[in-house]
């Protein structure tokens, strides 16, 4: 510790982890204390030997090559005003108009997917005896005990077996890596729970909230309100991280790996293999599972809830293709698959036809996605073998005639926390330890949203909850 900070009253921050959840505190913190006139020391420390976590990005041959995100929607508007923080909102990219159409591979063809319940009245991948089941939205009453729900059960009971096999499953593998089966719907679309108690059911809330949106002159996006638009930066979203440590220079620390933590002296204790921190708060914006083995003495309870959390292991290969050799337009987001197609991966993604420049001319860039909570055998692959399967998917889905002139793959073998059933009470957990712990702090992906936006949020009220312990308003 510095001896002036004790001289001068001033807090003591150390954040555990450098991804994009643990740089947004840092920088939130530093930035409502600039603004209140407060001086804060923040430092963070971070594991590996690179900061971003998963939000990074590599620049190969033309090509823009994501780890992890590949951008954020703009329904949150935390995430802008960091953005804006950083003076990079000149550097946004929008979503081309094409990434508006989106494809699922079912009985060996390509079919627009219905991105409202209505519209999957009139598609084509649902036979007419389960749009009908469908319809009967109207007429299921809505859930009213507390018990918990799985995303499955949820889109069974309302809209029926065939939707949910699918329509909901693919999706649900698409954002989260999960399997329907298991994911609590409170935890990953608590949304769906309250139009649910409020409107009835999905059809009912549709209906309210395009009237809602006429009145307001916007486009409805259908039950979860208006249309959201994907976002990244020009350079890629690693954008936003370099942003953030290139902020936070001079605080950010690499291959420091934490331990543990105590408390000892009125002060928390930051234990690493070689040195000792003593800090005012600490924010564990590391995993569940590694901040379990930091709280592991300190609260037993909470370490085995943390321990609780599963993550489902995510492979992403990009591959470069001439144009030339793929028979197809590419106009569009990409396409979802069903596991009851019987092929591998869980879908791909059109880098280029998203986001402008994401390839080099004349060329196309897919992101192929593989493994997640319903194949966790994926991590027994080697590299080779996923670039092989990444192409043959790609033959199968798509008329590929030549071998891609790009590889670039990231493997993730704990890639997405899978918020399954009881993730809520998992989460009040860490909320418990907070209240009873002041200064110990738990944010990230694990817990209250797995995007960009979700970590943001977070941070902000991470932030937000710091300031408040000496009497700074947000």
């Amino acid at each position: 510790m510095n001896p002036s900070d004790e001289l001068h009253n001033v807090p003591r921050v150390v954040v555990v982890g450098a991804g994009v959840a643990g740089l947004a505190t840092a920088f939130l913190i530093r930035e409502i204390g600039n603004t209140a006139g407060r001086d804060v020391n923040v430092s963070i420390l971070e594991a590996q030997s690179s900061a971003g976590g998963a939000t990074r990005t590599d620049h190969v041959d033309g090509y823009i090559c994501e780890w992890g995100p590949n951008g954020f929607l703009d329904n949150e508007p935390a995430t802008f005003n960091l953005v804006n923080r950083l003076n990079l909102t000149n550097r946004l990219l929008k979503a081309n108009a094409a990434a508006a159409h989106r494809y699922i591979f079912h009985s060996g063809k390509l079919h627009d997917v219905p991105l409202k319940p209505a519209a999957s009245l009139a598609s084509d991948i649902l036979p007419l005896s389960a749009k009908l089941r469908m319809a009967m939205d109207l007429l299921v009453p809505a859930k009213r005990d507390h018990l918990e729900e799985t995303v499955y059960a949820f889109g069974r009971r309302r809209l029926g077996r065939a939707f949910s096999t699918y329509l909901l499953d693919p999706m649900v593998s698409g954002i989260f890596a999960g399997n329907a089966h298991e994911l609590s719907l409170p935890a990953v679309f608590p949304r769906m729970v309250e139009l649910e108690k409020e409107y009835g059911g999905l059809f009912r809330a549709m209906f309210a909230l395009q009237k809602q949106a006429k009145r307001n002159g916007r486009a409805s996006g259908g039950p979860v309100g208006a249309n959201s638009v994907l976002h990244t930066f020009h350079d890629g979203m690693g954008e936003l991280t370099n942003a953030l440590a290139e902020r936070m220079a001079g605080r950010l620390r690499l291959n420091r790996r934490v331990e543990s933590l105590s408390r000892a002296g009125g002060r928390w204790q930051v234990c690493l293999t070689d040195e000792r921190i003593e800090a005012d708060a600490v924010i564990l914006a590391c995993p569940s599972f590694e901040a379990a083995e930091i709280v592991g003495k300190l609260a037993p309870d909470t370490a085995d809830s943390l321990r609780d959390i599963r993550y489902a292991p995510v492979d992403v290969v990009c591959h470069g293709y001439r144009t030339e050799d793929i028979g197809h337009p590419l106009h569009g987001f990409g396409v979802l698959i069903p596991r009851s197609e019987g092929i591998r991966s869980l879908g791909c993604l059109w880098s280029d036809s998203i986001f402008t420049g994401q390839a080099p001319e004349g060329k196309h860039l897919l992101r192929t996605i593989i493994g997640g909570a319903h194949d966790p055998e994926v991590v027994r692959l080697s590299q080779a073998e996923l670039d092989r399967l990444a192409f043959r998917d790609h033959q199968h889905i798509l008329p590929i005639h030549k071998p891609p002139i790009l590889v670039k793959t990231y493997r993730h073998p704990r890639g997405i926390a899978q918020y399954t059933l009881g993730h809520l009470q998992r989460v009040a957990c860490t909320e418990e330890l907070e209240r009873h712990a002041p200064g110990v702090f738990f944010t990230g992906a694990s817990y209250r949203g797995v995007s960009i936006n979700g970590c943001v949020k977070d941070a902000n009220r991470v932030a937000a909850a710091f300031w408040a312990r000496y009497g700074v308003r947000v």
